[in-house]
């Protein structure tokens, strides 16, 4: 077996670089061990500029075909470590001179390693393999505060849920295995061309993967997790979890069934078009009930989740080149993924900001913020209106792009999908509204400043700074999107 290190590079240097900060733990004393989360940066960085001469040099083969590096990969695994590089960084702060500050950077790398791995995998033990390194290390983190009950039950809630959907991975991967002999993607979807009814047996398996990543995207009815580890568990890793856990789930749902599955999309596709619809209203009207800022961001997450699975349930069959509407699907994701992420980390940075002073994070704690934190507050709002899909910020585009995917896909479904991201996108203006008229138009209970430690500060500045970049001007990343070519063999 012939093995291309150049295309593993960016691979390899996070899992040295969580085994740098694993012994590094053990050398530092307490004040110094601050320097675990800049060894962590310093190498999502490296990992970052190795990716980067990956763009472009075509499909890259290697461990015996089951791990391919193509554009889409490699603009998914910029993703991740970008993501990666920003949740270290706005970590600094709250996690300095904890107890367990270098395992939390050491667990923080290896679930970035399980998410680059994700978008590479052709084979369903690599994604099996990738899925669960990017949950296992969220267990343990989600725990770390060992003696605040809500993180114990956060971390429990997790665990239980996360080895459920585990099992459920495997149980399907094992039907899937059964009627094809092969657990190889490309093989399956080789054997399946062409096939207009399958086995039972085969749609069961298949539903059973789709369950499994629901869980990891927090889908509706998989969802019951997500918003008592978000508010139980670091901020911080709230932050991961709501972005690159759940952009790692949908970049592996996607290549399951872009790659092994598109002849069965007349099986699955109405399947993920109810789950999407489904989760879609359920997050957004439970938000509307909500008086926690971190359990808002949660079931938004939700809610935005169900607008992500409207492209995954469009995919049609193909003969191995992405075109027409299939291509459209993978840009809007990739669009989609990317805005969602400059505008979410921005909004759990200032919710990290504001923890420091008030650890409950309850709505009515931002009340004046406006006034007390003037630049805070106004990146806040501006994430808030973002995530509602108001120009002139980065969300519109994003839900434009999905919209435009859907009726391009030209069949009832993608209508019906397309009307109800738009009235759920109405609802949820209620509750992104109603952040922004707490910060400045509520009078607070105490009227002192509220300070953010300053990386915090450029940290929520850069956020601020995408959303409305990509919001006036997105061409130059709609042209990265396009870039991102899923190459199938």
């Amino acid at each position: 077996m012939i093995i291309d290190y150049a295309a593993l590079a960016p691979e390899i240097v996070i899992a040295a670089a969580a085994c740098v900060v694993l012994l590094a733990d053990f050398a530092l004393r307490a004040q110094t061990r601050v320097l675990t989360a800049w060894i962590g940066f310093a190498a999502v960085v490296l990992a970052f500029v190795l990716t980067l001469p990956l763009m472009g040099s075509g499909p890259r083969t290697t461990l015996s075909g089951m791990f391919v590096v193509d554009d889409f990969a490699v603009v998914m695994k910029l993703f991740f470590l970008g993501v990666a590089a920003f949740v270290i960084w706005v970590s600094i702060p709250p996690m300095r001179g904890h107890r367990y500050e270098a395992e939390f950077v050491f667990l923080l790398l290896c679930s970035v390693l399980g998410t680059m791995l994700m978008p590479s995998s052709r084979d369903l033990l690599m994604l099996f393999i990738a899925l669960e390194l990017v949950s296992v290390p969220a267990f343990v983190i989600a725990g770390l505060r060992k003696l605040n009950p809500r993180s114990n039950e956060a971390a429990l809630k997790f665990f239980l849920f996360g080895v459920l959907s585990a099992g459920i991975f495997v149980y399907g991967i094992s039907l899937v295995y059964g009627f094809t002999a092969t657990t190889s993607l490309t093989k399956i979807g080789e054997q399946l061309m062409g096939v207009r009814t399958a086995e039972p047996i085969l749609l069961i398996g298949i539903v059973f993967i789709v369950a499994a990543f629901g869980f990891k995207v927090s889908a509706v009815p998989f969802h019951f997790w997500a918003p008592d580890t978000y508010e139980g568990a670091p901020t911080p890793l709230a932050a991961f979890l709501s972005v690159a856990s759940k952009a790692a789930g949908f970049v592996g749902l996607l290549v399951i069934l872009l790659v092994g599955f598109p002849w069965l999309s007349y099986f699955w596709g109405p399947l993920l078009g109810a789950i999407a619809i489904a989760t879609m209203v359920v997050g957004n009207v439970v938000a509307l009930r909500q008086r926690h800022l971190v359990r808002l961001l949660a079931y938004s997450s939700i809610g935005h989740a169900g607008y992500m699975l409207i492209p995954i349930a469009l995919i049609g069959p193909h003969s191995g080149e992405l075109t027409g509407s299939n291509a459209a699907v993978v840009r809007s994701l990739v669009i989609y993924l990317f805005v969602y992420a400059v505008m979410n980390l921005g909004a759990f940075a200032v919710a990290i900001g504001v923890s420091k002073q008030y650890p409950t994070l309850l709505i009515r704690d931002i009340a004046g913020l406006g006034r007390r934190a003037p630049l805070p507050a106004l990146a806040l709002a501006a994430f808030m209106i973002s995530l509602g899909g108001i120009p002139p910020f980065a969300g519109w585009f994003a839900k434009f792009a999905v919209f435009t995917s859907a009726f391009e896909a030209g069949s009832t479904l993608g209508v019906v999908l397309a009307v109800a991201m738009v009235v759920n996108s109405v609802i949820s203006l209620y509750y992104y509204i109603g952040v922004v008229r707490v910060m400045y138009l509520s009078d607070p209970e105490d009227e002192g400043t509220v300070s953010f430690p300053r990386p915090v500060t450029v940290a929520v500045a850069a956020a601020l700074v995408g959303v409305i970049v990509l919001g006036v001007y997105p061409e130059p990343f709609a042209r990265l999107a396009d870039a991102a070519r899923l190459v199938i063999e």
